[in-house]
């Protein structure tokens, strides 16, 4: 047998896994070959089940991976400019996985839903798998809009989602707006801010921002509508308890303090259990599965959430955006 392509289920998830046949010998150049050969077949799986998952084709460098991200999405690269996750930059927009720390998991959400100009593409390459857990759940965002309570979905569509930042500008205080926007210059900054919608303003060192993101969205190519929002993730109710419980006390008077912080787009409170629902929501029905040296991970940013488990060990997961 040449490649097999699979479409795992678990439970009201799927995902399709590009592999080699038992009785045969794949590497990068049959990987490479099959891209070229099968590039709308894989379009129609990424859209049918918003991930693909290409496996055992001993891509085993960063610029393995690079080559066959480049094939593969056949689009200019996306920059991580106004990311909020703290990541490095690698030459070739290529990126670190988020670096938070193992011990915690990572709430599933579409890379830079609170903006107005978000990836397509998002590209998961594994250099190193953690020796212990560190998978990277991912959840089909049209299938948690069906699990949504309906009313609250009335109002996520209705105002979208008020997100606001407080960035400093002094390194080790959370990630400063230098790292943010990966530049020092201020100007460069406010012509970002300005051409994208952001409210800012400075307070010395210190850059406050305001923008409203969608709440639900519909797919460009498909016309599906799918939960398309941050709002969970940004809100700090998302922090380990210990945490919330001091940033309440320092903010009382003032939640714009907040290093992160979502409501609803006409400024009302979403509900704290209502968040909390939607977090477990996407974790309860994400697709999970342990990484393999080499795997390289295809998702749709709209159609398919991501996060990340807990781990032990080392772990490299590299990043690339489309």
């Amino acid at each position: 047998m040449g490649i097999v392509v699979e479409r795992l289920q678990q439970r009201s998830q799927s995902l399709y896994i590009v592999r080699p046949g038992t009785d045969a010998v794949a590497g990068l150049p049959e990987l490479i070959e099959y891209v070229e050969a099968e590039r709308e077949k894989i379009g129609e799986m990424l859209l049918e089940a918003g991930g693909v998952l290409f496996r055992g084709f001993a891509v085993y460098e960063r610029e393995n991976f690079m080559q066959v991200k480049d094939l593969l999405a056949n689009r200019p690269n996306f920059n991580y400019v106004d990311g909020n996750s703290p990541r490095t930059k690698l030459p070739g927009n290529l990126y670190s996985s988020t670096e938070y720390p193992k011990e915690y998991r990572i709430s599933l959400h579409n890379e830079l839903s609170y903006t107005n100009s978000w990836p397509g593409l998002i590209f998961f390459y594994c250099h190193i798998p953690a020796e212990k857990g560190g998978e990277t759940p991912v959840v089909d965002c049209r299938a948690v809009l069906r699990e949504i309570d309906a009313d609250m979905l009335d109002r996520f569509a209705q105002y979208g989602v008020k997100y606001t930042r407080f960035l400093s500008g002094r390194k080790g205080v959370g990630k400063s707006w230098m790292d943010t926007f990966e530049t020092t210059d201020r100007s460069v900054v406010e012509a970002y801010c300005e051409s994208n919608d952001i409210e800012f303003r400075w307070e010395g060192d210190f850059l406050f921002l305001s923008q409203i993101g969608k709440g639900v969205a519909e797919h460009p190519a498909t016309g599906e509508k799918v939960w398309f929002n941050q709002a969970n993730q940004f809100h700090p109710s998302s922090l380990p308890d210990d945490i919330y419980r001091m940033l309440k006390i320092m903010h009382a008077a003032d939640r714009r303090r907040y290093p992160q912080y979502a409501s609803f787009g006409n400024g009302d409170e979403i509900p704290e259990d209502f968040l909390k629902q939607v977090t477990e929501l996407q974790f309860e029905h994400a697709f999970k599965f342990p990484w393999d040296r080499g795997d390289v991970l295809m998702l749709d940013n709209m159609l398919m959430a991501h996060g990340r488990m807990p781990f032990a060990g080392e772990r490299k997961i590299y990043v690339s955006m489309c």
